[in-house]
């Protein structure tokens, strides 16, 4: 993209952001209009989606503003910019996805709502009672108090500050909820006066409960939402991601009665978000908001605190230093705190310097100054202090360096706490747990042990978490960490939490050098916690195993991890930390590990990045990194699976196979098989693109590979992943017949040949879920289907457990194969058991929700409870955030259609329509004309007149994606065609006897099949719209012209066939009952004979790609209608 064009897009990006912020906020305004129409559920899903739209529009917003230009930039200055856009375009193009993605889902909930909108409505005693329910179940429990930080022990109490704080809170004349904001720069004491007014309001039982939240960001305050609604969530209510558990936080406190405290804490970057975002409603709660930004003040009321008063700093300072409080030195400790311009953390820092090096008050400031200037020298200011400083502005740095020193980092010791102070600085600044640091110092191998560790262990070499707490206490007395937790509740660790700004310092004063060798050592520090819980059950399936909790807290600090990474990428090199492992990892480096774990936990362009750096940066010469370098090549095709990028994801992965026969050779007899994996990996890369083209040269290739390998046990497990590949890759290319045929020698392999208990040995769990899920679909022998449904289940459940995510996958096949035996009943009951478990196991996918409602709907469906089906496809939008959900949008729409078409079909018309746009955009040609077909039945029974239009208009739509443009005298409007035209027919054109000539190029085109439907099945359709109108010349013209096309077809299925003649009959039936011709009724019964008889089957039928109720449905009518016509 040129540097113009850029700017170009980037202006038209932020039309679509003020475009988004109006939408949110119009439907926001329309859903407090009409509020009271909505049942609960409906108004927890608006909330849901507004949240999320919002706060998707404010990232992009953000993204926006950080690259465009001023309107009034320079042509030099705006080429700069435009240039810098160029490398956020696939951020801006993430967020603008995701923000179109919760369009559809809002579309999808306002044809619901107009469904449904006659509901059950709670009246007003209703919800009274709902209310003093709730209250009297709150009740019997004490005050909750979550407050993750501590008070410092010589807090200096500050009444005149919380005496506002109080007065503010409960000025009874407020917005609700009533909020306070602390304002002032770091280090004046804003969090511990919050917390001591949390602890005051504590104990005279003010409020029900008291939440604290760190707001440093937008992540960190997600984070403590979501703790909270742990807490708050007594019901078990299913909140199955972040969205959802802060909608359930700001809805609980707004309609609780019970008095509540909110303290969102170092809310400093208002920039960045919008805490408003996140704050509840609700006339029973109370705000506390710390913040250095004076922006804060649009929130509510702001009390300025710009530091102690010297009464109050010099009380600090003598708690801190044990000397007699005598005249001369008070006098020295009101110039003291004056020249710290009383800041309480500076205080803080300063009397822990002096105590610990018994310094007198009156030799303070000169030993100050003398600081003051070599640590200013030296370290650059951060962000806060980058204007022109003062004196008093620097104090807080200064303290930091006068505490640093008392670590006396030129001893031995004092340079091991160095080492690890300058190792925490890395973490993200909560939660840094002891268990890092003893996992690496217990399983590290190399003989290379951190020296640093010396400082944690005993006597006899084992870990000691009193020495471990012995040296943060330190730390913590030097407020060089701010909390040091050692109650050890949930595991045997101990918690440390760093400032930020300590953090920053840490790292400043680091050379370059000194700081890429402790990073690297952080890598190796991560990468052994990731390894001891990493498993791998075949090249393409590899994960860890945790707790989400554990999960949540390693995310934070490996995304810091990352952004190190792209500071030091250049000059760093691979970390090897294992070898002599089984399978792809044989060898492993840190960065694999990390990168492994981004992309599971959703940050796939990381685990892009390092697998890119990998690959180029792995050196061949070294056989240790051959292993390493063929590794990081798998995981960068995988990653771009993960970002759906499959055209580059199939160029990557023929790359590197054809890179590695030059490098291993065609004969590749490596231990590990990695020509092989190879090959693999670009096959299966092959067949998961759209092409149908694709699909084919991938069972070529598949075949090819097969000749070559002998057909014996050693070469079994390979032999079977080709097998179920090519069963893949014909099945989405509908090929039936070799569908068939692999299917048979895959299980003839594994069961007749060698054994069934074979199969347990050599499949993956790739291989049992595609060869079960296809034989769910295309087989006929139930026994069989139960046999190998029991078996998956037996497998996964001995191999992984109950509640892991792919356990849970193939219950959800034993589920569809339930359906398929129609035991209905265990089916439900199945299927409403893995909705309830899904959402308690670890590392579960986006994509599992979907797949999971999808199924229960097909079990209600299938009883026909179509009311009950549609609820259950609708729930997958609201269960589900993000664009890699294996059930998107278009599945759920067509979905609900189908469901909604059994009962209301102006509802189904509102899905369809809404599929049909979406489908047009992304020039999908398949899927516009199964939507054309799914609306031509919709409008069609409605039955109104303007229905009846639609049906003919979104007909003559869908035939412009064949190519084919009608013109009648009755429709005339000019529009954009769908597509090229290459022929047009003329429906005004006289006809008396029908006629076999037709325009050759005409004819080729409704002879063209796109997805299920030729051309001329839209045309005879037509004819029977026109018909309906009353339009003959123009109806008998669209019948002859599909009559004569469909007898000059060849390779059509009997579903083909005995539709077109069913229309046929109905609109012979319909001309007769108008113009009473019992000829055309005679010959139309005589041809049908002939075209039944003639016309044979040579082509399997290709609408079997979902394997779903609606093609068995399908089938189940053309029985009927073959019924009819035999008649």
């Amino acid at each position: 993209m040129d540097p113009v064009s850029a700017i170009g897009v980037a202006a038209a990006a932020v039309q679509f952001t003020e475009l988004t912020f109006k939408i949110t906020k119009r439907i926001a305004v329309f859903a407090t209009l009409s509020f009271h129409k909505f049942k609960p559920d409906e108004v927890t899903t608006l909330d849901d989606c507004l949240s999320s739209l919002g706060s998707y529009g404010r990232e992009l917003d953000e993204l926006l503003g950080r690259y465009l230009p001023s309107s009034n930039a320079s042509i030099p200055v705006k080429l700069v910019a435009a240039l810098k856009t160029i490398a956020a375009d696939i951020k801006i193009k993430s967020v603008v996805d995701r923000i179109k993605e919760l369009h559809a889902v809002l579309d999808i909930f306002i044809i619901t709502w107009a469904a449904f909108k006659d509901g059950v409505i709670l009246d007003a005693q209703c919800t009274a009672d709902i209310r003093n329910e709730n209250d009297r179940q709150r009740s019997h429990h004490d005050t909750v108090y979550r407050v993750s930080r501590h008070e410092v022990r010589h807090f200096v109490e500050r009444p005149l500050v919380l005496d506002e704080i109080d007065r503010l809170l409960h000025d009874t004349d407020a917005r609700q909820p009533r909020t306070v904001i602390l304002q002032g720069m770091g280090g004046q004491g804003k969090t511990q006066l919050a917390l001591r007014y949390c602890a005051n309001v504590r104990s005279r039982n003010i409020h029900d409960c008291i939440f604290w939240i760190d707001a440093s960001t937008r992540a960190s305050t997600i984070r403590g939402l979501e703790e909270v609604s742990e807490e708050l969530n007594d019901s078990d209510q299913a909140l199955l991601d972040s969205d959802a558990r802060i909608a359930f936080v700001r809805r609980k406190l707004a309609t609780n009665s019970s008095k509540w405290l909110l303290v969102f804490d170092n809310y400093d970057d208002s920039a960045a978000f919008d805490l408003r975002d996140y704050i509840p409603s609700g006339i029973s709660g109370h705000v506390l908001i710390t913040s250095r930004s004076t922006d804060t003040e649009r929130i509510g009321p702001m009390i300025h605190i710009s530091g102690m008063s010297e009464d109050e700093a010099i009380q600090l300072l003598f708690k801190q230093i044990d000397v007699l409080h005598d005249g001369t030195n008070h006098v020295a400790a009101a110039e003291i705190v004056k020249r710290l311009g009383y800041l309480p953390l500076a205080i803080d820092q300063a009397g822990a310097y002096m105590n610990a090096e018994c310094l007198p008050l009156t030799n303070f400031l000169d030993h100050y100054e003398q600081s003051a200037r070599e640590v200013l020298e030296s370290v650059p200011s951060l962000w806060e202090y980058n204007e022109p400083a003062t004196k008093d502005a620097k104090t807080v740095y200064t303290t930091w360096s006068l505490s640093f020193t008392l670590l006396k980092p030129n001893t031995p010791t004092g340079a091991l706490k160095v080492t690890v102070l300058s190792l925490l600085a890395f973490f993200d600044e909560h939660e840094i747990s002891e268990e890092i640091f003893e996992v690496y110092y217990s399983t590290d191998v190399s003989g290379r042990q951190l020296e640093c560790m010396t400082l944690f262990t005993d006597e006899k070499q084992q870990w000691s978490g009193t020495k471990f707490d012995s040296v943060m206490r330190e730390f913590l007395q030097l407020s060089l960490i701010t909390s040091h937790d050692m109650k050890r509740k949930e595991t045997k660790y101990s918690v440390v939490s760093l400032h930020p700004l300590v953090r920053d310092w840490v790292n400043l004063r680091q050379n370059i050098e000194a700081h890429r060798a402790n990073f690297t050592i952080f890598t190796r520090l991560l990468a052994a916690s990731l390894s001891v819980k990493f498993w791998e059950d075949s090249h393409l399936d590899h994960g860890f195993r945790m707790s989400s909790a554990a999960r949540r807290r390693l995310e934070r600090h490996a995304v810091l991890w990352m952004k190190t990474f792209k500071r030091h990428r250049p000059n760093l090199r691979p970390t090897v930390i294992s070898s002599g492992r089984d399978g792809r990892f044989a060898a492993i480096t840190a960065e694999q590990l990390l990168a492994c774990f981004l992309g599971e936990t959703g940050q796939v362009e990381g685990h892009y990045e390092i697998s890119q750096w990998l690959w180029e940066t792995c050196n061949t010469s070294d056989g240790q990194m051959v292993q390493i370098k063929f590794s990081a090549g798998c995981e960068e095709v995988l990653s771009l699976w993960s970002m759906r990028r499959s055209e580059e994801a199939k160029a990557k992965s023929q790359e590197k196979y054809q890179y590695w026969k030059a490098v291993l050779g065609d004969d590749d007899c490596s231990a590990n098989n990695m020509l092989h994996i190879s090959f693999l990996t670009f096959v299966c890369s092959l067949s998961r693109t759209p092409s149908m083209q694709d699909k084919r040269d991938t069972i070529a290739l598949c075949q090819r590979e097969l000749d070559r390998i002998p057909n014996d046990i050693q070469n079994l497990p390979k032999r079977q992943q080709l097998l179920i590949e090519t069963l893949y890759a014909a099945d989405r290319s509908k090929q039936k017949a070799v569908r068939d045929s692999i299917l048979k020698i895959i299980l003839d392999e594994v069961g007749v040949r060698w054994g069934k208990d074979y199969r347990k040995e050599i499949w993956s769990i790739d291989n049992w879920f595609d060869v079960t899920q296809i034989c769910i679909g295309v087989s006929d022998d139930l026994d069989f289907m139960e046999q190998l449904t029991d078996a998956a289940v037996e497998w996964v459940l001995d191999k992984y457990g109950p509640d892991h995510i792919e356990t849970l996958y193939l219950f959800n096949l034993r589920t569809k194969a339930l359906l398929r035996m129609h035991r209905l009943t265990e089916a439900e009951a199945m299927a409403r058991n893995i909705v309830k478990t899904v959402t308690g196991a670890w590392g579960a996918r986006p994509s599992l929700y979907g797949h999971v409602y999808k199924t229960l709907g097909d079990v209600l469906y299938t009883q026909g409870r179509y009311e009950e089906a549609y609820k259950a496809y609708n729930s997958v939008p609201l269960d589900r955030r993000g664009p890699n959900s294996g059930i998107d949008n278009m599945t759920i729409l067509s979905n609900c259609g189908r469901a909604a078409m059994k009962f209301n079909p102006a509802l189904a018309d509102a899905h369809f329509t809404l599929r049909y746009q979406l489908s047009k955009r992304i020039d999908d040609w398949d899927d516009i004309i199964r939507d054309v077909m799914c609306l031509y039945d919709a409008r069609v029974r409605m039955g109104t007149e303007k229905a009846k239009r639609g049906a003919l208009d979104v007909l003559i739509e869908g035939l412009e994606v064949y190519g084919l443009k009608i013109v009648y005298r009755l429709r005339n409007t000019p529009r954009k065609s769908l597509r090229e035209i290459g022929a047009t027919i003329n429906l005004d054109d006289p006809i008396s006897v029908p006629s076999s000539a037709i325009d050759e190029c005409v004819l080729k085109l409704l002879l063209t099949r796109l997805g299920r439907y030729f051309g001329f099945e839209l045309l005879i359709r037509i004819g029977m719209s026109l018909l309906e109108t009353k339009s003959v010349n123009p109806a008998e013209q669209a019948y002859w012209l599909a009559r004569i096309s469909f007898e000059k077809g060849t390779n059509m299925t009997e579903h083909v066939i005995t539709n077109f003649i069913q229309y046929a009959f109905d609109y012979t039936a319909r001309h007769f009952e108008l113009y009473g011709d019992k000829q055309r009724i005679h010959d139309t019964l005589e041809w049908a004979k002939l075209m039944i008889c003639g016309k044979q089957e040579d082509e399997e039928d290709g609408g079997d790609e979902e394997h779903d109720g609606e093609d068995r449905e399908k089938h189940a009518e053309n029985d009927g209608r073959n019924a009819m016509v035999a008649s």
